[in-house]
């Protein structure tokens, strides 16, 4: 069998969420995707100010590995309170928001309700 590179063609088609796709449950999805976006904020603000890992060492009262982790993204090393102290460090403020889902879409054949999660919304204000 030719592989997918060779044929220019993609191995897989995601359809829905890349998380469900790769066997993530509901909660390990809504984690990596809450630390992805406190991380993306971060990041925004850490390149606008052109800080130094030294400068981010000091004002993160971080040690050097952490912070390079953040840097490179690796926020699978980093907790959502490690991230969000970071921020409040960083004079950020981070909110999250916790509600119900909006029930999910079913065919119209069935006639069972639709079960409602929690989810997250966040929104980041620069101080």
């Amino acid at each position: 069998m030719k592989s997918a590179s060779v044929n220019n063609e993609p191995g897989h088609i995601t359809k829905e969420d890349i998380f469900d796709d790769l066997g993530f449950s509901p909660a390990e999805t809504l984690e990596a995707k809450i630390k992805a976006d406190i991380w993306q904020a971060l990041v925004k603000h850490i390149e606008q100010r052109k800080y130094t890992q030294a400068d981010l060492v000091a004002r993160l009262k971080a040690h050097q590995p952490d912070v390079s982790n953040l840097l490179k993204g690796k926020i699978s090393k980093v907790s959502i309170t490690k991230l969000i102290q970071f921020a409040g460090r960083l004079n950020l403020d981070a909110k999250i928001k916790v509600t119900a889902a909006q029930p999910e879409r079913r065919p119209s054949s069935s006639k069972a309700p639709a079960k409602e999660r929690l989810v997250s919304s966040h929104a980041f204000k620069r101080a």
